[in-house]
C-alpha cells in the first residue's frame, strides 16, 4: 500500500494543482473594503460614546467566561447590529450551540444587517448543507479558507500526503466583530463544547468583549483574510450535483433553522441586552492593542510572527509576576531558557495547562512532559487541570440551552491567557507552542488595565486550587514529578499522570518521537 502511495504522488500532487488552479479561476475578484458609517453612532457604540470618545485610543473590556453566557452574549450581540457581523473561527460543528447562533445570523440579515462568515476548512465539521443554505441569502456570505480541494473527507489523507506543506497550516484566528464597535476574541470557535452544551466534554474557556478601536483593528485584520486568495466562497467548492441536492432540500432546511425554538433562551437574552444599555456590567477602561499574522503565513517558508515578536518584547519587560493559562503548552528551548532566566531574577511564574487524561491531544502532552519537570525544578508553579469535575450543565436537544442536566463529563482547559506584571492581559488564539508560532495563523488582544488583569488573575488562581499541582520529590539518584491535589477532601498524591490507564501513558511516551515542529 504504501509503494502504491508513493508511486502515485506524483499523479497527486497534478490532480490537486489542477483543483487549485480551477478553484482560483472561479474566484470572484471583488474586493470588500472597510465601511464608511461612524462605529460609535449605533447602538452597540452610543451606550458607551461618552467614555470611548474622551481617549478614541482606549477600548473598553468585558469578560466573558461562563460558556452558556458566552453563547447568550453573542447573540445579544447579534440582535443589537444594525450594519455588519464578521466572524473568523477555526471551527464550526453544525450541533445545538451553531444552529441557533446560525439562526440569530439569519434573522439579523434578514432585517438588512450584512454577515460575513470565514471558517478554516480544517475545523468546518459540516456537510456544508446548512452553510451552502445561508450563503443563498442576499445578506450572508459565507467563506472557507485554505480548503482542501478533495471534499470527500476519507480521501483527505492522500491530499494531506500531496500538499503537507500547505495543508498543515490552518488558519487559527478568532474574531467576532459587530458595527465595527463590538469584538469578541478568545479561545472559542463555534461548537457545543465551547459553550457548556455538551454531555460528554466541555472546553473551559475564556473570551473577551472589547469595545471602541481596538474593533476597528481587527475588522482591519479580518478584511485581510476575507479578500485572501486562499478565502474561497463555499458554493463554489461542493460539486454541482451537491448544489442540486442542497437546491432541492432548501426549503426543508430553512423551515428547520426557523422553528429553532428560541423562548427557552429569549428571556436571558433580552437580560443581557437590557443590562448592556443600562451599563450594568462591571466595564474596564484601557489601551488595548491588537496583534495579528498576515494570512501570508500560511505560504511563508520561513514565516514570522508579530504575535511571537510581541510576546518577546513584554516577557522583557515583565519583572514580578506572569501567570499563564494555555491549553496547549510546549515552550521549546528558547521560551524554556527566558523563562528559567526570569526565575532566576525572581519572577513568580504560575502556569496552568491540561493534564494527560484532559487533553484532546496526547502528542502535545507528549512533549510538554518535557518541560514540566524542568519548570518545576527552576521554581514554576505548575498545576494541570482535573479531567472530571460533577457540575451542572446546560443543554436542551430543542435548541436552546436552559434544561439542567447534572453528570459527570471531560472538562478540558482551552483558555489562552497571559497576564504579566498583574497589570497586562494577553487573551486571543496564540497557544505557547511552535505551532501558533509558526504554522498557524492567529491574532491577540494585549489590553493594558490592572482590575481586568487581577479579576482574571484571581480566577485563574481559583482554577489552580481545583488542579493538580507538579511538585517534585527527591530521591537518592533522581528527582520525580509528583502530581498532588485534593480528592473528597483529602491530599492525595500521585506518581504517574492521575486518571490515566497504562495505553493511555505508553501512547503519550510514544508520540514523544514526534518533532516539536509539527505537533
Amino acid at each position: 500500500m504504501q509503494r502504491f502511495l508513493c508511486a502515485c504522488l506524483p499523479l497527486l500532487v497534478l490532480l490537486f494543482s489542477g483543483c487549485l488552479a480551477t478553484i482560483a479561476k472561479k474566484r470572484p475578484d471583488h474586493i470588500h473594503i472597510l465601511e464608511s458609517y461612524q462605529p460609535l453612532d449605533t447602538p452597540l457604540g452610543r451606550v458607551y460614546a461618552p467614555a470611548l470618545t474622551k481617549d478614541p485610543k482606549q477600548s473598553l473590556g468585558f469578560i466573558l467566561q461562563d460558556g452558556d453566557k458566552a453563547l447568550l452574549q453573542r447573540i445579544a450581540l447579534i440582535r443589537l447590529a444594525t450594519h455588519n457581523i464578521d466572524i473568523q473561527t477555526y471551527l464550526y460543528q453544525n450541533d445545538i450551540s451553531a444552529r441557533v447562533m446560525m439562526f440569530e445570523l439569519y434573522k439579523a440579515a434578514n432585517r438588512g444587517v450584512k454577515v460575513r462568515l470565514l471558517i478554516d476548512d480544517n475545523g468546518l465539521d459540516s456537510d456544508m448543507s446548512d452553510i451552502i443554505m445561508l450563503n443563498t441569502h442576499p445578506n450572508i456570505d459565507v467563506k472557507i479558507f485554505n480548503p482542501y480541494h478533495v471534499r470527500n473527507k476519507g480521501l483527505r489523507y492522500l491530499e494531506m500526503m500531496a500538499s503537507y506543506d500547505r495543508i498543515k497550516k490552518r488558519m487559527h484566528n478568532k474574531l467576532f466583530i459587530v458595527d465595527n464597535v463590538a469584538l469578541v476574541i478568545g479561545g472559542r470557535n463555534i461548537a457545543d463544547v465551547y459553550f457548556d452544551n455538551d454531555l460528554e466534554e466541555n472546553f473551559l474557556d475564556t473570551d473577551a468583549l472589547f469595545l471602541g478601536a481596538v474593533s476597528l483593528d481587527a475588522k482591519k485584520s479580518f478584511l485581510q483574510y476575507w479578500n485572501f486568495k486562499s478565502a474561497i466562497p463555499a458554493n463554489l467548492l461542493p460539486s454541482h450535483r451537491k448544489l442540486k441536492r442542497y437546491a432541492k432540500t432548501y426549503e426543508k432546511s430553512l423551515s428547520k433553522l426557523l422553528l429553532n425554538d428560541q423562548s427557552t433562551y429569549d428571556k436571558e437574552v433580552q437580560a443581557f441586552i437590557q443590562k448592556f444599555l443600562n451599563r450594568q456590567n462591571k466595564a474596564y477602561l484601557g489601551h488595548a492593542v491588537f496583534i495579528a499574522d498576515s494570512p501570508e503565513k500560511i505560504y511563508a517558508i520561513s514565516p514570522t510572527s508579530p504575535i511571537n515578536k510581541a510576546l518577546q518584547e513584554i516577557l522583557k519587560q515583565t519583572t514580578n509576576a506572569l501567570y499563564i493559562a494555555s491549553s496547549y503548552l510546549i515552550p521549546g528551548p528558547t521560551l524554556l531558557k527566558t523563562f528559567i532566566k526570569k526565575l532566576g531574577e525572581g519572577l513568580e511564574l504560575s502556569i496552568l495547562t491540561n493534564s494527560l487524561a484532559s487533553t484532546d491531544a496526547i502528542v502535545v502532552y507528549g512533549a510538554w512532559e518535557r518541560y514540566a519537570k524542568k519548570l518545576v525544578k527552576a521554581g514554576a508553579n505548575v498545576y494541570e487541570t482535573k479531567s472530571d469535575l460533577s457540575r451542572y450543565i446546560k443543554y436542551t436537544r430543542k435548541g436552546g440551552v436552559r434544561f439542567k442536566i447534572k453528570g459527570r463529563f471531560k472538562n478540558s482547559l482551552h483558555s489562552k491567557i497571559l497576564i504579566f506584571d498583574s497589570q497586562k492581559t494577553w487573551i486571543g488564539s496564540f497557544n505557547l507552542d511552535a505551532r501558533s508560532a509558526q504554522i498557524n495563523t492567529e491574532s491577540v488582544v494585549v489590553f493594558d488595565n490592572p482590575a481586568f488583569a487581577l479579576y482574571l488573575q484571581h480566577r485563574m488562581q481559583e482554577q489552580m486550587r481545583d488542579s493538580w499541582h507538579l511538585i517534585l520529590e527527591k530521591h537518592a539518584l533522581r528527582s520525580q514529578l509528583i502530581w498532588e491535589g485534593v480528592e473528597d477532601g483529602q491530599v492525595v498524591r500521585y506518581s504517574k499522570p492521575p486518571d490515566t490507564s497504562p495505553f493511555l501513558r505508553f501512547i503519550k511516551n510514544w508520540s514523544k518521537i514526534l518533532p516539536e515542529s509539527e505537533l
